[in-house]
C-alpha cells in the first residue's frame, strides 16, 4: 500500500517524530523511505547589492545545515531494514515537497505539524497545511505541542 514514503524534515523536534512514525509505518509495509529537507531561498539579499556576498554565505551555511540534518536522520535510520534515501533542494518548502512527491511516485507523506520557523509560518502559513491542501497523496501529520514534544498517543 505505502511502498514509498516521503518524510520532509527541517531538523525540528516535530520532524524527528515524523521520522520515527515513518520508520514504524515503513516497517509494516516494507516501504522505501525518502527524506527531504528544503533549503529556503535567500533572494532578499540579491535585491540589495553590497560588497559582501551575503547570499553566498547564507547559502553555504544553509547547505551545511541541510547536510548535517540529513546525516543525523541517516544515523537514526541505520537499523531500518529497507532502503532509505536522503535529498536536499532549495525553494519554497511546500512547492518542493509537492514536486518531489510527483517526480518520485510517493505514496504517503509523513511530516510534523511544527517546524523551526514560527515567524515564517506567521507570514507564509504552515508548510504542513499547504502540503495537505495541495497533495495528491495521503499526508500523515505527526502532532507536537508548542514545546515541540510529541503529543500523547
Amino acid at each position: 500500500m505505502y511502498k514509498k514514503i516521503l518524510v520532509p524534515i527541517d531538523g525540528s523536534k516535530a520532524s524527528k517524530f515524523s521520522v520515527d512514525a515513518a520508520k514504524e509505518i515503513g516497517e509494516k509495509f516494507e516501504s522505501e523511505i525518502f527524506v527531504l529537507t528544503v533549503i529556503p531561498e535567500v533572494s532578499i539579499f540579491e535585491q540589495y547589492p553590497s560588497n559582501f556576498p551575503y547570499s553566498l554565505e547564507i547559502s553555504k551555511a544553509n547547505t551545511e545545515r541541510a547536510e548535517f540534518v540529513l546525516s543525523d536522520v541517516e544515523k537514526s535510520l541505520e537499523e531500518y531494514p529497507y532502503k532509505v534515501t536522503t535529498f536536499y533542494t532549495s525553494g519554497a518548502p511546500a512547492h518542493e515537497i509537492g514536486e518531489f512527491t510527483e517526480e518520485n511516485d510517493i505514496d504517503l507523506i509523513i511530516m510534523g505539524n511544527r517546524g523551526l520557523g514560527a515567524f515564517s509560518r506567521t507570514l507564509l502559513g504552515s508548510v504542513s497545511t499547504k502540503v495537505i491542501n495541495h497533495s495528491k497523496v495521503s499526508v500523515l501529520v505527526v502532532k507536537c505541542n508548542e514545546n515541540g514534544d510529541e503529543k500523547s498517543k
